[in-house]
């Protein structure tokens, strides 16, 4: 196989076994420009210097010709600040890339999808993201080999400089423009599930970066790219060493698969509201949202 021309950026942290599976599906495709961010370990969890230390050492293994770059923190920021500040410095120097990370295991068909997808796209601003991500497979277009989509999922995915530059971990958007919130909605469950949530992510009851990148496309009308079959399988889900995948939920496990080339490309730019409304419906709501909605409780 050729070596893989797309810069990608790996994110760690301490989980040396997960680490150690997807670097060596890195590993098959031999990029040529490889970027590992690691956040610094909790003060409060037993022995987690350690692990972070030797999830570090595993990228000393690349045995290719490869430029790499590294960014490993001294302290931990958790994820809402350790993983967005690692996408800004990758994209700060490339224009494209792949993103990864370290329980995120991807079909090795993953590569030049998103490669083909990054070069046929990149200057087309109706587009912000390339998903590897199918959790509906029974509600997608299977003519071709992908379909747009409003939501964007993260467990390995592509995107573009011109993308990310609209970025913002405080989504002042939110309490900037309160009288626009609701346009972000496409209805009442998502409006329910994120308007309760959103709060969460701004004031750090939940610390996640993906949330403030879902919307920033949103707010930049761009769709998303989300293939006919899964592409990647996170392999951390249910971990306690996790930062946001502690719960173990079998209607995220698709079993991957490969996706075949040469891609059907979509003759249209035309939005699957059939999956997005299942999105919506499957992964954006829950009773307990419901009531701290009409509760107004920290929202």
């Amino acid at each position: 196989m050729r070596m893989y021309k797309i810069p990608i950026l790996f994110i760690i942290f301490a989980d040396p076994n997960t680490t150690a599976r997807v670097f060596e599906r890195i590993r098959e495709i031999k990029p040529t420009r490889l970027y590992v961010a690691c956040d610094g370990a909790r003060e409060d969890r037993e022995n987690e210097s350690e692990k972070v230390t030797k999830t570090r050492a595993i990228i000393e293994k690349i045995d290719w010709n490869c430029e790499v770059y590294t960014r490993f923190l001294d302290k931990n920021f958790g994820p809402k600040y350790a993983v967005s500040s690692a996408i800004t410095w990758f994209f700060e120097n490339e224009e494209m890339g792949v993103i990864l990370e370290h329980d995120c295991l991807p079909d090795i068909s993953f590569f030049p999808f998103c490669e083909e997808l990054l070069v046929r796209y990149k200057n087309d601003d109706r587009v912000g993201h390339i998903g590897g991500d199918c959790f509906l497979p029974d509600f997608v277009n299977k003519k071709y080999s992908y379909n747009f989509s409003t939501h964007a999922h993260i467990w390995g995915w592509a995107g573009w400089r011109r993308s990310w530059k609209n970025y913002d971990v405080n989504f002042h958007f939110w309490n900037d423009y309160k009288d626009e919130r609701d346009y972000l909605f496409q209805n009442f469950l998502e409006k329910v599930y994120f308007s309760t949530f959103i709060p969460d992510v701004l004031n750090n009851r939940k610390h996640t970066w993906d949330t403030q990148y879902h919307f920033s496309l949103k707010l930049q009308n761009r769709l998303s790219i989300c293939p006919t079959v899964n592409l990647v399988t996170n392999i951390g889900l249910g971990s306690p060493d996790a930062a946001n995948t502690t719960i173990y939920r079998k209607k995220l496990l698709v079993p991957p698969q490969p996706i075949a080339f040469p891609l059907q490309h979509p003759p249209f730019m035309m939005i699957n509201r059939k999956l997005d409304k299942q999105t919506i419906k499957t992964f954006f709501f829950s009773w307990k949202r419901l009531i701290r909605y009409y509760l107004k409780i920290n929202i």
